[in-house]
């Protein structure tokens, strides 16, 4: 009985605003869990059909084998996962004296270490099993410093690039592109607050030019996220904040050429995270100040959301957004009432 207790509340996680139901949502819950010191579930990826990843906070991740979901064994950790197509993973672990990375292709697991002391990785891409970028900080004397590392085949090397990244996504065909921005912490930046999106050309990093947006007194772009469904279409996602508070989102879009400014402009919201939705339209994860958070559809030209709270609730926020390859089969993950919750849409 305390099980069904449980789904039910968590279905009323779903409760769809107006404008979703006339484009059909089906967003379902998958599995619940506490939210607690521990065990809150954080980031998801998917590398294909029956294969998906939770990252679960100082606890093992959980792993979907297109059935249900199992727990993984070991120590706690890794808190990052990427995957580059079914059955490439990519997974990475703190360590004192390294970052602690492990691969999966061709069915076996490899150590590749990262040799970098006092060094976490807060981004990361792969774009196959002989391919991956990663990019973090650490922590020296000399206080905090920004590093970016590329595993080409045989070893990680570091990479300058001209401003410390905050994230990273790739086309199908493996183009690499990068966000820079600061957020509120500031951490590594210098004290710098201009947000800016980079493309590696093969042989160094290239700052994009991004349209003139005007801000607000004390009002800083904040970019949060970036998908590049393919060569010649990307977005990058955040807000305008103003003292770390959103004041109006940012959407921009890449049109093979450049970036423009579209005029979907939600007040008081902060899109957080974005993913293609498996062909030519998006979904977001959308912070509104004083309210839950919501997942937001983007889809020949129109805007729809779904709430993630029950309504009438304080909160409710999603914190992880994923595509499953190849389909419109997406995943999220979502903490509301000190629970957490994967979702699964289909």
């Amino acid at each position: 009985m305390k099980l069904w207790t449980i789904i039910a509340a968590a279905c009323a996680l779903l409760i769809p605003d107006a404008p979703a139901a006339a484009h059909g949502h089906g967003w379902q819950v998958s599995l619940v869990g506490e939210t607690g010191m521990w065990g809150g579930f954080r980031e998801v990826s998917s590398g294909g059909p029956g294969d998906a990843w939770v990252m679960r906070a100082g606890l093992p991740p959980l792993r979907w084998n297109g059935a249900e979901w199992r727990g993984e064994t070991g120590k706690a950790g890794p808190y990052l996962v990427r995957q580059a197509g079914q059955g490439v993973i990519w997974t990475f672990t703190d360590g004192a004296a390294r970052v602690d990375v492990r691969r999966l292709a061709e069915g076996r697991w490899s150590r590749l270490p990262i040799e970098a002391e006092s060094a976490h990785v807060t981004a990361a891409v792969a774009t196959g099993a002989d391919d991956c970028w990663a990019a973090g900080l650490r922590l020296s004397r000399e206080g905090m410093t920004d590093g970016l590392w590329h595993w080409e085949g045989q070893a990680w090397r570091t990479i300058a690039a001209p401003l410390p990244i905050s994230d990273l996504a790739a086309t199908p065909d493996g183009q690499v592109w990068a966000l820079s921005s600061p957020g509120e912490s500031n951490l590594g930046y210098g004290g710098e607050r201009t947000a800016s999106i980079l493309r590696w050309t093969g042989g160094e990093w290239l700052r994009t030019p991004i349209p003139p947006i005007a801000l607000p007194e004390e009002g800083h772009l904040e970019l949060n996220d970036i998908a590049m469904p393919y060569a010649g279409l990307g977005y990058a996602v955040g807000a305008i904040t103003v003292r770390g508070v959103p004041s109006e989102a940012v959407v921009l879009r890449w049109d093979g050429v450049s970036w423009e400014r579209l005029p979907h402009r939600p007040a008081a919201t902060a899109y957080t995270h974005v993913a293609t939705d498996g062909g030519s339209g998006l979904w977001l994860a959308a912070a509104r100040r004083g309210r839950p958070d919501a997942l937001v559809r983007f889809v020949d030209g129109a805007w729809s959301q779904v709430s993630v709270t029950p309504e009438g609730g304080a909160d409710g926020h999603v914190r992880g957004l994923a595509n499953v390859p190849g389909t419109p089969q997406m995943w999220a993950t979502v903490e509301t009432g000190g629970r957490s919750a994967v979702l699964s849409y289909r």
